[in-house]
């Protein structure tokens, strides 16, 4: 099996289209048996993108071939074998996020590092001092206070320098309600990722992050000095607009720009 690094969709469009020709099929027939449209065939065949993961055994099984044969692009000969580990490696490759050019990373880290530092430092210092002074006395507002400014820094930090900016085609051939990249899960049910609102998601994301972690310490120091007044409920109520936002960062701009115009 070939070592490159990514499945070659030039040689995987142009064996689909072989095989489609050989049934007799059009793109629209082949389509059909997928329920998938036309235009998603077409771009698979002139190597733009790849099928979803959930479409290639189904796509494989049409066409009278095996999914490691579909992927590599060629029959394989009789006596060729794959192994379990071959096999998970060339679909992995598939479902790949695509590569960042070390310019664009390099670019990415000199435009937002000098925030990111920024926001943090004074995120943990606004913390350091509600906790020290007491200003959240109850255990859960400490908790609060730790969860949210260490939510801020790691998953800040991974949404500025380390978070894919692009998808997939696959994202935007189907409606994907999932992103998973190392560390970062998002599922949220009836919310659909693709490459039309994906970078208004990430950009409020990261804007949460930053803005969350500085207002966070100062609201649970508020809610701390009126608990007493209210039998414990303000702590909660901040941290629950504080996971409320995080939600809504993420729902409104999906939604709102799932169906833009490319």
């Amino acid at each position: 099996m070939s070592e490159t690094t990514e499945v070659n969709r030039a040689a995987f469009g142009q064996f689909l289209n072989q095989l489609r020709r050989e049934k007799g099929w059009t793109q629209k027939d082949l389509a059909e048996r997928l329920y998938v449209s036309d235009k998603a065939v077409s771009k698979w065949e002139r190597g733009l993108s790849l099928p979803d993961v959930a479409l290639l055994l189904p796509l494989a099984g049409a066409l009278g071939v095996s999914v490691t044969e579909l992927l590599e692009g060629r029959r394989a000969v009789q006596e060729q074998r794959y192994s379990a580990a071959e096999v998970e490696a060339l679909i992995r490759r598939a479902l790949a996020f695509p590569v960042e050019p070390p310019e664009r990373q390099q670019a990415r880290v000199k435009r937002y590092l000098p925030v990111y530092l920024i926001c943090c430092v004074l995120g943990v210092a606004e913390a350091l001092a509600v906790w020290l002074l007491g200003l959240a006395p109850t255990e859960m507002g400490q908790t609060c206070l730790v969860l949210g400014v260490g939510f801020g820094v790691i998953y800040g930090a991974y949404a500025f320098f380390w978070m894919a900016e692009t998808l997939p085609r696959y994202y935007d051939e189907n409606r994907i309600a999932q992103f998973a990249q190392g560390a970062m899960h998002i599922h949220i049910p009836g919310v659909y990722y693709n490459n039309r609102n994906w970078r208004y998601v990430l950009r409020a994301f990261r804007v949460w992050s930053m803005a969350s972690m500085l207002l966070l310490p100062p609201s649970l120091a508020v809610a701390g000095q009126l608990d007493p007044h209210l039998g414990g409920k303000a702590t909660v109520a901040a941290f629950a607009v504080y996971i409320l936002s995080l939600f809504g960062c993420i729902v409104v701009p999906a939604k709102r720009h799932e169906k833009d115009e490319e």
